[in-house]
């Protein structure tokens, strides 16, 4: 990445209004006060602004219009690391971005050629299915010594803030130690910021896929005549960073595969509310509701090469990848079958 250092100033002014009197020279004359007092109007309560409800595959609002500068502007990065950052400006993915779905704004900042400081910012319904208790594994542990998070909830949001070590840095005590005190710096700044200029919303889940790998692994092999036994092989080769982990899980992100006897396995991934992502055009027909089309060449986990498939049924998205030749079942047809194992 090549990031190029920008600061953006925000400016609040406040005007105020003047109230001008003119007098002519014609002599007022005051009225008696009347026998009756009129009561002062009541002022009306202000609106109270309606909570968005976000469809099931829709992509929630964007913080601060994805503004990381807005968020925390880079003097108070620069004054908390102790040296001079820049933010990371890579463009944002295309399709579906699990962070964004997950309605949070994610931030990097570089300092020393080191990707030093991440802050993420959730409200607290979008990850409100996470147990932000173990979620963050040994990343949050005392003993962490690479990427250490903090994770804070405060006020119905969840910052989420990770530090990187700085080669030959002068840190008192421990990496996760580090990681505390900056946490305690920039995220209160952070979700003030996010706060001001926030509009609540909450997601409605409704038709989220919810998978059981052994179940659908029963169905799929009843649909194609085959016999499959089904494994939750895990989501990561690598541990993700914190932030990536939270919003996997507030997707409910699930990888199963679906082993044939011989040992040879189909893996299906999805993620739930995607739908808003998916690209419905040069797609094919399948059992209703889903629509799909083939991946020439995907590849799997292990590194084999195959045709895949990805698949949309307007809330969910659902990729199979790299479809092996030794089952003698052809993505297609596997794509079908799984389309109807999820809708039943």
């Amino acid at each position: 990445m090549s990031p190029r250092s920008a600061i953006a100033a925000v400016l609040t002014i406040a005007i105020a209004g003047v109230l001008v009197s003119c007098t002519t020279d014609v002599p007022q004359v005051a009225e008696p006060p009347s026998a009756t007092a009129t009561a002062a109007p009541t002022p009306a309560p202000a609106p109270t602004p309606e909570t968005l409800v976000v469809a099931p595959g829709a992509r929630p609002p964007v913080f601060l219009d994805g503004d990381c500068e807005r968020m925390l502007p880079l003097d108070v990065v620069e004054a908390t690391l102790g040296r001079a950052a820049e933010l990371d400006r890579a463009p944002e993915p295309e399709g579906y971005d699990v962070v964004a779905g997950a309605g949070g704004l994610s931030c990097l900042w570089w300092a020393d050629n080191v990707d030093g400081l991440r802050v993420a910012v959730f409200t607290a319904d979008s990850v409100s299915e996470v147990d932000l208790t173990t979620v963050a594994g040994w990343r949050a542990d005392p003993a962490c010594d690479w990427y250490c998070s903090v994770i804070i909830e405060r006020d119905g949001y969840v910052v989420v803030t990770t530090v990187n070590g700085f080669d030959g840095a002068d840190v008192a005590g421990s990496l996760h130690e580090e990681a505390l005190r900056v946490a305690e710096q920039v995220a209160p700044v952070a979700l003030a910021n996010v706060a001001a200029g926030d509009s609540r919303w909450v997601r409605d889940r409704t038709g989220w896929s919810d998978v059981d790998c052994s179940s659908l692994a029963a169905k799929v092999g009843t649909s194609l005549g085959r016999e499959f036994g089904g494994e939750d092989w895990g989501l990561y080769v690598d541990p993700p960073l914190t932030v990536g982990l939270i919003a996997d899980e507030a997707a409910r992100m699930w990888v199963c595969r679906f082993v044939d006897p011989s040992g040879h396995y189909i893996e299906a991934w999805g993620h739930a509310g995607a739908a808003w992502g998916f690209d419905a055009s040069s797609t094919e027909a399948m059992p209703r509701p889903w629509i799909g089309r083939i991946l020439e060449a995907d590849m799997r986990n292990d590194g084999n090469v195959g045709e895949g498939w990805e698949m949309s049924d307007g809330i969910n998205v659902v990729r199979l990848t790299g479809v092996p030749a030794e089952p003698g079942l052809g993505a297609r047809e596997v794509a079908a079958a799984l389309a109807t194992a999820l809708t039943d």
